[in-house]
């Protein structure tokens, strides 16, 4: 098969399981900073990233999320986000009590660090390409 240019664009929405789709919204504005595109139903809340790129929290009907684990017995997140400013953010997340690993210093990669929200969904939050 002959390479071309990709087929599609880019990611439009990541849907994540949520038993809670009004707390885990409150999470999602309060530590991300992310905005509701429409007021949240209890089945569902619709959160802007930018006007490309959103997250929809879906409710399950048990408790659920999308973490699986790697070969080597390691968790592995589906979603990796950008931080704005990543030292600021970390700092604001430890004091309001929000679930997170420490900082990791992955050398090139650079730093990141892992935050749950109410469900449980393991987030990679990333600091951007070191400078």
């Amino acid at each position: 098969m002959k390479k071309s240019a990709a087929a599609v664009k880019g990611i439009d929405c990541v849907y994540l399981p949520a038993t809670n789709t009004e707390e885990s919204a409150k999470w999602y504005m309060d530590y991300l900073g992310l905005r509701l595109r429409r007021p949240v139903h209890e089945n569902q809340a619709q959160l802007e990233i930018s006007p490309e790129q959103s997250i929809f929290l879906i409710k399950s009907k048990e408790p659920h999320n999308v973490n699986y684990m790697e070969i080597n017995g390691t968790e592995q997140c589906v979603l990796t986000m950008e931080a704005e400013n990543f030292e600021l953010l970390y700092s604001k997340m430890k004091d309001n009590g929000a679930h997170l690993s420490d900082i990791e210093d992955n050398g090139g990669c650079g730093l990141n660090f892992y935050a749950y929200d109410p469900a449980g969904n393991k987030i990679d939050i990333w600091g951007g390409w070191p400078k």
